[in-house]
């Protein structure tokens, strides 16, 4: 199986990225890619919690004209950009926007 995508999550949700170049086994070049969430789709929010935020769909593509960076593998073998922000190679791309505003544990929160 290729990993060709570094998603990263963090406490807004998951924003997907494409593997451009492979520097080295520790070393990545990867561009933010393009997200449209599909029309018809509204959050049903109920006092802070959005009880629908799981059928979320979203139409993703390449951005060619994108910034590329690079990420680094470190020493735990975690994924992470210049800024520290983490990120998990995977086979597909994946968007994820995470509207309840109330705080917890969610998926992106578990260390594999």
């Amino acid at each position: 199986m290729t990993l060709e995508y570094a998603n990263r999550y963090d406490e807004k949700g998951t924003l997907p990225f494409e593997v451009v170049q492979w520097i080295s086994g520790g070393e990545l070049v990867i561009r933010e890619m393009i997200c449209d969430l599909r029309k018809g789709w509204k959050p049903a929010m109920i006092m802070g919690h959005c009880t629908n935020e799981k059928e979320q769909e979203w139409d993703i593509a390449p951005d060619p004209e994108a910034l590329t960076f690079r990420i680094r593998l470190d020493k735990h073998g975690r994924w992470k950009d210049a800024a520290g922000k983490v990120y998990r190679l995977e086979a597909i791309p994946v968007r994820f926007h995470r509207y309840s505003f109330v705080g917890g544990v969610y998926d992106a929160d578990t260390d594999e």
